[in-house]
């Protein structure tokens, strides 16, 4: 294999998966802060998009998300069980950078990708393919 062809198959592979890891960024981002979690303070109800999307990030299925539980009782004070520590803001914030700067290279990979001439169609066909493919799969994968 030469250097042209592990270009060709770079491009057309970073095409492919570039919508897949954009999402998969994206929704790593939102659950670094628990907004897939942000639903839960209104008991009944079920979630909306970031609710669902997270739920495709953690389960790989089309799974709706836990319906809200209703209210607990306030604790009284001095009663076991302490709430969760917060864990480090600082590594948060990292991963979000991280989560950020990898859908911006992603972007910044299909700009270039889609700036071949002679590779346009095949750059629509290609990321055309890559966003519908995993959204079958997960269809297919609800219908079992």
């Amino acid at each position: 294999m030469n250097l042209v062809q592990l270009r060709t198959i770079h491009n057309y592979a970073g095409v492919f998966f570039a919508p897949t890891i954009i999402f998969f960024a994206i929704t790593g981002v939102l659950q670094v802060f628990k907004l897939h979690e942000s639903y839960r303070e209104t008991p009944g109800a079920q979630g909306g998009a970031i609710a669902w999307m997270s739920q495709v990030h953690k389960e790989a299925a089309l799974i709706p998300p836990k319906v809200a539980p209703a209210k607990a009782e306030p604790r009284p004070e001095g009663a076991p069980g302490e709430p969760r520590r917060e864990r480090s803001n600082f590594f948060k914030w990292f991963a979000a950078l991280m989560g950020i700067s990898l859908a911006g290279a992603s972007l910044a990979g299909l700009w270039i990708a889609y700036n071949y001439p002679k590779r346009r169609r095949s750059f629509f066909i290609t990321f055309f393919a890559g966003l519908v493919l995993p959204i079958i799969l997960l269809q297919l994968g609800a219908m079992t």
